[in-house]
């Protein structure tokens, strides 16, 4: 008998196996053979990847932090978490700063002056330190009063930074609101020059000359001197009435102005009246007047006794 019998029996119902078709484990020696009880098991399957979970910062903190207001400004990712920590460091190098308390209301002197010596005002206003102004020659006579500014600035406790920048602003503002203001005045004189040019022709220097001679006469000092002068000068009337009275000065008529008197008491009338009748050299009483002249004298005397005689009735 051969090997094969032997190892199926001869109660192999397959009988007699090809050789070509036997299993090669089988001379191997194989324990994974068929009818084998203990089989290898099979290769486990490949595992199916999970998937990567979405980015999410704020799962990761407590529910406090996560629903603050301060982290509501910022969004759940990559690029929120970044903004959230760079508004971190920022507060951080701030408070890194010597830190100021606030006043806690406009009563609070004490708060107030720990926070504007803080900021640097100066205990008294000369502390500012304002520079002088540089004022063209044009406008010299324009005055700014440094003093009384930087008071300003003390009282309403501006840092010092910015005094000498307000102070110039100011400055400037000052000058060229005064050389507007000149411009314009002197646009005015030139209108006025150029009408009375029209209107007196080559005479018109000299009644120029004569209203100022007028101004000279009665001012007391330069002020009033440049106040009357600058009055007048506004308008044409003051101008041709300037020249009026100097031209009676010029024709030696000055003592008409006697008559020029519009509201007299009763005692001043009658003192008028008086005067008058005792001057011999009165167009009144003086027979070489004319008759114009003397025709005035007499209007001019009735208008006193007038003044009189309503005094009494």
């Amino acid at each position: 008998m051969d090997n094969l019998t032997r190892l199926f029996g001869q109660s192999n119902p397959l009988g007699k196996l090809n050789l070509l078709t036997m299993p090669l484990c089988l001379y191997e020696g194989n324990p994974a053979a068929p009818g084998d009880p203990n089989p290898a098991p099979a290769p486990a399957p490949e595992p199916t990847p999970t998937p990567a979970p979405a980015f999410s910062w704020k799962n990761n903190i407590n529910a406090d932090l996560r629903n603050s207001p301060t982290l509501q400004k910022f969004d759940d990712t990559a690029e929120g978490l970044g903004k959230a920590i760079e508004s971190h460091l920022s507060l951080e190098k701030l408070l890194g700063h010597e830190k100021i308390p606030l006043p806690k209301d406009a009563n609070d002197k004490e708060g107030w002056d720990r926070f504007n010596k803080a900021m640097g005002v100066p205990d008294k206003a000369e502390g500012y330190g304002l520079k002088d102004v540089t004022i063209p020659e044009s406008i010299k006579n324009i005055g700014f009063d440094k003093k009384a500014f930087a008071e300003v600035l003390h009282e309403l406790k501006v840092p010092p930074q910015y005094a000498n920048s307000l102070w110039e602003k100011y400055t400037q503002v000052g000058m060229t609101a005064y050389n507007k203001a000149v411009k314009a005045q002197t646009d005015k004189l030139m209108e006025i020059a150029n009408t009375l040019r029209q209107e007196w022709g080559d005479s018109y220097e000299a009644n120029v000359d004569l209203g100022q001679m007028v101004i000279n006469k009665f001012s007391d000092d330069k002020e009033t001197n440049d106040f009357l002068t600058a009055s007048f000068l506004k308008d044409p009337i003051g101008i041709k009435f300037l020249a009026k009275i100097g031209q009676q000065f010029a024709e030696n008529k000055i003592g008409e102005f006697q008559a020029q008197r519009f509201t007299l008491t009763p005692e001043q009338a009658q003192g008028e009246i008086d005067k008058i009748l005792k001057d011999p050299t009165h167009p009144y009483t003086n027979e070489k007047a004319t008759k114009a002249e003397h025709d005035k004298a007499v209007s001019y005397v009735n208008s006193l006794y007038a003044v009189i005689a309503k005094a009494k009735g």
